[in-house]
C-alpha cells in the first residue's frame, strides 16, 4: 500500500472553500471521530507533513467538534454519485477522499506538503430548502389506490 496516500470514506464536510479568496482552496472535514483523527495523525507523522512542525497533525476545535482542512490543488479530481458535483459540497455533505503527500523544494522552502487528489461527493449539503420541501411534501396525500376505472381499456369495451 502507498503510504504517501490517505483514504477516508464517508466523512462529513464542515467547510468547502472551492474558490481562492486569498487563503487557498480547501475542504474541511469533521474529525470528531477518534478513528479518523488517528488515521490522519499516523499519515502525517509517517510522511513528516508540515512546515513549522513536520509530522504533527493540527486539528481545529470548535464547540466540541474537531476539524481538519485538506488543500485542493489544480489537479484535484471531483466526481459525484447520482449526478452530484462539487457544487453540491457544503456543510454536512458526505464525501470519500484520497489525499497525497509530496516533497517540495522551491523558492519558498522545502519540506513535505499534502493535498487532495480525489473527492467523491456521496451526499449533497443540506439547506433550509430541504426542510421547506419536507414540510410541503408532508402535506401531500399519497396517491389514491387504483380502482377498476383505472384499469386498461379493452378495445371491445369502447361503445362506438
Amino acid at each position: 500500500m502507498d503510504t504517501t496516500k490517505l483514504k477516508l470514506e464517508h466523512v462529513s464536510i464542515v467547510f468547502a472553500n472551492l474558490e481562492d479568496e486569498g487563503f487557498g482552496r480547501s475542504l474541511t472535514i469533521d474529525v470528531t471521530d477518534k478513528a479518523i483523527q488517528d488515521k490522519i495523525t499516523a499519515w502525517i507523522k509517517e510522511n513528516k507533513i508540515g512546515k513549522t512542525t513536520p509530522g504533527v497533525a493540527k486539528f481545529k476545535e470548535y464547540e466540541g467538534k474537531y476539524q481538519y482542512a485538506f488543500k485542493i490543488s489544480d489537479y484535484t479530481q471531483f466526481a459525484g454519485l447520482n449526478g452530484l458535483t462539487k457544487d453540491n459540497l457544503g456543510f454536512a455533505a458526505k464525501v470519500s477522499i484520497v489525499a497525497q503527500s509530496f516533497a517540495y523544494d522551491n523558492k519558498f522552502g522545502k519540506g513535505v506538503s499534502a493535498n487532495l487528489s480525489a473527492v467523491l461527493v456521496e451526499e449533497r449539503a443540506k439547506t433550509g430548502a430541504d426542510a421547506d420541501m419536507a414540510d410541503l411534501m408532508s402535506g401531500v396525500d399519497a396517491a389514491p389506490p387504483l380502482t377498476d376505472d383505472d384499469a386498461p381499456i379493452n378495445i371491445d369495451d369502447i361503445p362506438f
